[in-house]
């Protein structure tokens, strides 16, 4: 425990102090190498879909696992530096947050091409509208999303299975951004890219929102949770928008008969704007500190129990 502790704490120090990667982009390569498989494989048929997401992750994930226990073998001081390496590179927190920040300083100061290109940097794509409140919505859904995927899903599959975890969880998002069957080209072929990521995101997104709950106001989120979770057709989606938007006080959640409840995720009590954005990020950063708290006083108690006893 205390070792997967010192793991994460580096890994998110060297993160917030070297957030560029010193210009290295680890996952670039794999995108290309990803739709070169797909170019391959894509027969539009669901069994292409599943052998190519195995070709695409077994071989990295192999690679991860063996370099992971040849490093062991050899010095325990460099499998632990191997193992903040990765995690290192598959977290994203600093980025998110400052590209974030970068959209409401845009909205605040009016430049909506300014905040809608930074949109486009936070999540691969726009706003339905070019206005601020679409932006600012579109912002805070983003950070939402990436405060799973980004930190807490990657950190809990660390935690389980090690580097090869937090490496296979990384590239399940990125097939699923690649392969989700979004399009027609995709409608077969992306089914095994998108349960997979769908699995590997279940239960730290349920994680996550929950803790967006803690983090923010508790009532709320669960009720919001509870009553709009089935308006997002994402079923890790819906429970981290919900639950957020719940804890920030942004989202109408009050009951209504079922037949009368429409499936509107834009039922808002405010207008989404600057602020918002800027507390969303606020609230991301509160559920890692919750988390990196409780890892702490978890691995203190252990500590004090085996020098006690």
């Amino acid at each position: 425990m205390s070792e997967i502790l010192i793991v994460v704490l580096l890994a998110i120090t060297l993160d917030h102090l070297i957030p560029d990667r010193q210009g290295i982009k680890p996952f670039v390569w794999y995108r290309d190498w990803a739709e070169s498989i797909e170019e391959r494989f894509n027969g539009g048929k669901r069994a292409h879909g599943v052998g190519a997401v195995m070709l695409a992750t077994l071989p990295i994930v192999a690679g991860v696992f063996l370099l992971h226990y040849v490093l062991g073998q050899l010095a325990w001081i460099l499998r632990l530096a191997f193992d903040v390496m990765v995690l290192y590179l598959c977290v994203d927190v600093h980025r998110s947050g400052k590209t974030a920040n970068a959209i409401s300083i845009a909205l605040e100061s009016g430049d909506l091409d300014e905040a809608s290109e930074k949109l486009q940097e936070l999540t691969g794509k726009g706003a339905t509208e070019k206005n601020e409140a679409d932006i600012a919505r579109a912002a805070v859904e983003g950070v939402l999303k990436q405060g799973n995927s980004l930190i807490v899903s990657p950190i809990f599959w660390f935690m389980l299975l090690g580097p090869f975890g937090a490496v296979l969880q990384r590239l399940s998002c990125i097939l699923d951004s690649l392969w989700g069957h979004r399009y027609e080209r995709f409608a077969e072929f992306g089914w095994a890219a998108a349960r997979f990521d769908d699995l590997l995101g279940w239960i730290p997104a349920r994680i996550t929102a929950l803790s967006y709950a803690l983090m923010g106001s508790f009532e709320d989120a669960l009720h919001c949770w509870r009553r709009r979770v089935g308006v997002w057709s994402d079923i890790n989606s819906g429970p981290l928008l919900a639950s957020g938007f719940g804890a920030m006080h942004m989202q109408i959640c009050e009951a209504q008969e079922e037949d009368e409840y429409t499936e509107r995720s834009s039922d808002f009590s405010v207008i989404p704007d600057a602020g918002h954005v800027r507390r969303v990020v606020a609230l991301v950063w509160r559920v890692l500190l919750l988390w990196l708290v409780v890892g702490i006083l978890m691995t203190g108690a252990h500590l004090a129990g085996l020098f006690s006893g």
